[in-house]
């Protein structure tokens, strides 16, 4: 907020807004790109995808958010927290979850288990990342 006697540029305004827009964004939106990313390589890879695999597609995204949140369970806050350094804004980690799905060797499992295994390691990879992320700016700003 502004002192009472200081007039607030209304470009300023919308650029406030657009940044703190940006800053609630920035991390389901990058999962919302790696997802996407996933599942268009998969599909790339191994062909459309059945009712059950999609159903299958979802369940591994949704098994991995769960392991990483039980690996965190004891360190899970409250409420959900919206402040993150501002380098989170820069997010490229679906660059990093879309080179690991890459990485996996073509044919390694079956069509049917492709799709849970590509959405699994997306959401595991995705949110690792940025974990870690989060913790070298924790490193960087306690030594200021």
């Amino acid at each position: 907020m502004y002192p009472s006697s200081a007039r607030e540029n209304p470009g300023s305004s919308l650029a406030r807004a657009t940044g703190h827009v940006v800053s609630i964004l920035c991390i389901p939106y990058g999962y919302t790109v790696t997802l996407w990313c996933a599942g268009v390589l998969t599909i790339t890879r191994y062909g459309l995808p059945s009712e059950l695999e999609v159903l299958l597609f979802a369940t591994g995204a949704i098994g991995g958010f769960l392991a990483c949140a039980w690996a965190g369970r004891g360190h899970l806050d409250d409420l959900v927290p919206m402040r993150v350094p501002w380098i989170v804004v820069a997010n490229v980690f679906p660059v990093v979850t879309t080179l690991a799905v890459i990485a996996l060797p073509l044919g390694l499992v079956a069509k049917r288990w492709a799709y849970p295994l590509d959405s699994f390691l997306a959401t595991v990879t995705y949110v690792l990342s940025l974990a870690a992320l989060l913790r070298v700016a924790e490193v960087f700003a306690s030594k200021r």
